[in-house]
């Protein structure tokens, strides 16, 4: 077919097709696929005890039925389910509390000079750290309890802090010590992320107090309070360790949860779809509350981009005056000498003698020195630490080793959507699995591989538990990358590895914050630890929780042995907390 039009002559030919038919759809290179094999072989190592357990709580005498779940009718059960709701609902009261101080703190900056680091320290430490501090201070005789101590004197006699009902308010107390840190930091970044010029439009409309907080700081902080209130949810429903250091052993059935529930189970010989059963009840509750949190980790929109262009200062917030700032300071070290004042009786108790801290409190000045120190050496403390340090590093290494690829492979390498949507389901149900879950199945098949007490089979168990989040936080913040950022990377020369490297140095608060929390949680961890490891490993915690089941008598030791294992924690957390903030807001100004 030819045409003509002014003096150009264009001609339109066919030819005979010889080829293939070309398909409707691109192919798509398998090599990507392989970023993401790494992540598959290790989540089998939970996958695999999972389906097992689920099949256990469904399989009956008859077949398959829900026979096993009658377990849920025994009243014991029934009051650990009762208590693990109430556990969810501590979670929802720390997330205000945390939500209204890190308002405070942003309506008055001078309050964060000293509250931040005296908020960061209780988070570094492990959660039996927290039970033991909290049991040294409200000790039921007053010779030895700070509060019991405090409050004979004013009162002339004093309840049982650690007896029925009471117990509650010294748990609870242990809990927001621990977590409060976290909500309020993770609620600061998400306030100075808000723009600075949306502040000043709605401030200058006459919009202040309640009315402000609703149209303004809830509404842009709804995506960062999903995350915190998962998070806090799901360390709610999982108190494990919690409980058995703080409740004393006559007590402890008061305050049973259900993980305590099933591990009773486990450990009297009861029947193992009885005791599957209540892992998966357990696992449904957890899914159940932590969906409240799901779509903030995976709505993009609460991640702030990275600033290119530095603000102009004088267009920033105005700065208080001095009486203002005062206040402020007066009010962030009245707060800060309250919350940090755990870890001073904590570090008093341990230098005394293992005799005088089991006859007089931490303010007595007899008995000073270390042999509390000597005494908790005695017991195996620095094996216990050389092998927690073995231990986590190895499981921080594999960690990034895996998420880091397989993260890249979910935001840019090129699975198909539906594919990306199934993965992305998987890693956040693991994500909330509790070790519950897995924990039995696992055990045998390690005892049967004659990996028992091997420290690479738990490490390698760590890595596999932390790879769920580690990929969600990783994978939010390759997303949040800026679009020109991704296109300029993906036109180059070396497609792939360009874009990787990129992504890397962009977002290295992400990569930081994947790095220090894994490692913190694997050194503070005792209930992989305790349900999943045999005796050779000896991690810390583990020898810690030894030394506590006699608390009266060996509180010396047992406040040494908790002084040193948070050592480490505690300085990762202080020296990296701000990147680490940065990299759970990705992006946001900590």
């Amino acid at each position: 077919m030819g045409l003509q039009t002014n003096g150009l002559s264009l001609e339109v030919v066919g030819r005979e097709v010889t080829g293939r038919p070309v398909q409707g759809k691109p192919r798509r290179p398998a090599g990507p696929y392989l970023l993401g094999l790494p992540a598959l072989l290790l989540s089998c190592l939970l996958l695999v005890p999972i389906g097992v357990t689920v099949v256990a709580a469904f399989r009956t005498r008859g077949g398959f039925g829900f026979g096993n779940f009658e377990v849920m009718g025994d009243p014991s059960a029934l009051h650990a389910v009762g208590n693990s709701l109430l556990w969810v609902m501590v979670a929802f009261g720390t997330v205000v509390v945390g939500f209204f101080l890190a308002l405070l703190s942003y309506r008055l900056p001078a309050v964060t000079t000293f509250l931040q680091p005296a908020l960061v320290i209780p988070f570094a430490v492990s959660v039996l750290v927290s039970g033991a501090t909290f049991r040294l201070i409200f000790d039921p005789t007053p010779e030895r309890g700070t509060i019991t101590a405090v409050w004979t004197r004013l009162f002339g006699t004093s309840p049982v802090w650690l007896g029925p009902g009471l117990f509650w308010l010294v748990l609870v107390s242990a809990f927001g010590w621990t977590w409060l840190g976290y909500v309020v930091s993770l609620f600061r970044a998400g306030l100075d992320a808000i723009p600075d010029d949306v502040s000043r439009t709605i401030t200058a409309e006459g919009v202040k107090g309640w009315r402000r907080l609703r149209a303004l700081e809830i509404p842009l902080l709804r995506p960062v309070t999903g995350v915190v209130t998962l998070t806090l949810v799901i360390a709610a429903v999982r108190v494990f360790d919690l409980v058995l250091i703080l409740v004393p052993g006559s007590m402890q059935r008061s305050a049973d949860v259900l993980g305590l529930n099933w591990w009773r189970a486990t450990t009297t010989g009861d029947d193992s779809g009885r005791t599957a059963a209540l892992g998966v009840v357990l696992f449904a509750i957890v899914a159940a509350v932590g969906l409240i949190g799901v779509r903030g980790l995976r709505r993009r929109r609460w991640a702030m981009p990275v600033t290119v262009v530095r603000p102009d200062p004088s267009l920033g917030r105005p700065k208080p005056g001095r009486g203002v700032r005062r206040f402020g300071w007066l009010i962030g070290l009245a707060v800060a000498l309250v919350w940090i004042f755990p870890a001073v009786v904590l570090v008093a108790t341990a230098l005394h003698s293992p005799r005088e801290a089991g006859l007089r409190g931490w303010w007595s000045l007899s008995g000073l020195g270390f042999s509390s120190f000597a005494a908790a050496a005695n017991v195996g403390l620095f094996r216990a630490l050389l092998s927690t340090l073995v231990i986590a590093a190895a499981a921080t290494a594999v960690l990034l080793v895996i998420a880091v690829p397989t993260a890249y492979l979910v935001a840019w390498g090129g699975l198909p959507t539906r594919l990306g949507r199934i993965a992305m389901g998987v890693f956040v149900v693991l994500a909330v699995t509790p070790v519950q879950m897995y924990a039995a199945p696992l055990r045998d098949a390690i005892d049967s591989a004659g990996l028992a007490g091997s420290r690479v089979a738990l490490a390698l168990v760590h890595a596999a538990a932390g790879l769920p989040f580690a990929v969600l936080l990783l994978r939010s913040a390759f997303a949040s990358a800026p679009p020109a950022l991704v296109s300029e990377a993906l036109q180059g020369p070396a497609r792939q590895s360009a874009v990787l490297a990129t992504v890397q140095r962009t977002y290295r608060p992400a990569l930081v914050a994947v790095a220090v929390l894994e490692f913190a949680l694997v050194w503070n961890d005792f209930i992989v630890g305790f349900l999943i490891s045999g005796p050779g490993t000896t991690p810390l915690s583990l020898v810690l929780w030894g030394e506590a089941r006699q608390f009266s008598t060996s509180s010396g030791p047992v406040a040494a042995a908790a002084v040193v294992a948070s050592v480490v924690p505690a300085v990762l957390m202080l020296s990296f907390w701000r990147t680490v903030v940065r990299g759970l807001t990705t992006g946001s100004r900590p």
